[in-house]
């Protein structure tokens, strides 16, 4: 038995040790692994790019040397050939460029030495290309449409020309020789069947010496 003096110091004893919080009888918490560095809530932005080197224009250039313009006579059968330079991005000549000329199937127009409305050629050392041909009877404007290909690289122009009756403007024709004139032959010709005629008249109008007769040996005067 508790004896009666001991008792109240004991229940106190006792109530302190109920009293102790809860977090004293347990065992220290351990170390807490470090925790990871929060990611941040975008990706980070890239560098902006510079813009790409623009590419050269890879087509071709047609340029009208002769024929724009031009006046073809039907009468006089004069006609300008079209001709074209071919240049590059850097307005430098082509060589070796396919060229070709078109002319209109109907109306004013006319052919090209080979016969047909088109005809196919190549640039040459220079970039130039030219078609002569021969213009229609039928009058009136028109136009010569010209392309140009080499590999992957095109070019296209017009050339406006016009058929008329009797008027030509165009490149200075050349003089023609003295002796390629018809007029200087005409009075070479007059002049040689005058002189054959005279001689012939001249020789017939003549009388002949007579001739006498006697007996013996003849005797001619």
């Amino acid at each position: 038995m508790i004896k009666p003096g001991i008792a109240r110091p004991l229940s106190l004893v006792l109530a302190s040790i109920i009293a102790i919080p809860a977090g004293f009888a347990q065992s220290p918490p351990g170390p807490q692994a470090p925790q990871a560095p929060a990611q941040p809530s975008q990706a980070p932005q890239t560098p902006a790019q510079p813009p790409a080197p623009r590419a050269l224009a890879s087509g071709l250039t047609l340029l009208v040397i002769e024929g724009a313009n031009a006046v073809n006579s039907i009468p006089l059968l004069r006609s300008v050939a079209p001709v074209v330079e071919v240049q590059d991005a850097n307005n430098f000549p082509v060589e070796g460029a396919v060229v070709i000329f078109t002319l209109p199937e109907q109306g004013p127009g006319g052919t090209f030495l080979n016969g047909r409305n088109s005809f196919t050629t190549k640039s040459d050392a220079h970039g130039q290309a030219a078609a002569p041909f021969t213009m229609n009877s039928t009058p009136g404007k028109f136009q010569i449409v010209v392309t140009a290909t080499l590999g992957d690289r095109k070019g296209a122009t017009t050339v406006t020309q016009t058929n008329a009756a009797g008027v030509y403007v165009g490149p200075a024709l050349p003089k023609r020789s003295w002796y390629k004139k018809w007029p200087v032959w005409a009075i070479a010709g007059g002049v040689v069947v005058g002189a054959i005629v005279w001689a012939v008249t001249r020789n017939s109008g003549s009388s002949a010496a007579p001739v006498t007769i006697t007996p013996g040996a003849p005797v001619f005067q």
